[in-house]
């Protein structure tokens, strides 16, 4: 017997309209703000240590889920006279770790907010400026790596 994927099967697992949210599809916010000209956020993971251990006489190695590691994400957009991912960066290097909170919005097909991914504590690692090339017709870009402690959907 054959399975039958359709818009209602996939209505419960997606809580959507049925379909899965497109990459191209998405928005981001700092401190509440919505950022225009971002192209791209990569880098979305979370993870735990991996703690091995021996049980007794067992000849096998066990693990067990250790402590959080702080996540890392990378944010791309235009770049453009604004100086927030510069200004930000730069504060951090001046000994004022502004920890702001992120959220990245994944939209439906009709734009409206469908699934939000809250991150916490963020502060930028790594600030990459724009690669020049005269032989290029394509924007400028600059680049934000930025660290997280903790991250939820809502």
């Amino acid at each position: 017997m054959a399975i039958k994927f359709s818009r209602e099967t996939l209505k419960g697992l997606t809580k959507t309209n049925g379909d899965f949210h497109l990459s191209h599809r998405f928005g981001l916010e700092i401190d509440g703000i919505t950022i225009g000209g971002i192209h791209k956020v990569d880098g979305i993971e979370f993870e735990a240590e991996v703690v091995e251990y021996n049980d007794g006489e067992d000849a096998w190695t066990h693990c067990r889920p250790g402590v959080l590691k702080p996540g890392r994400i990378t944010v791309e957009r235009d770049f453009s006279s604004t100086k927030e991912f510069y200004s930000w960066r730069k504060e951090v290097i001046d000994g004022k770790a502004n920890r702001k909170s992120i959220s990245v919005i994944f939209h439906n097909d009709k734009g409206d907010e469908a699934k939000r991914l809250n991150l916490f504590n963020c502060f930028p690692a790594k600030w990459h400026g724009p690669a020049l090339n005269s032989k290029s017709s394509g924007h400028a870009t600059e680049r934000l790596e930025i660290v997280f402690e903790e991250c939820k959907f809502a």
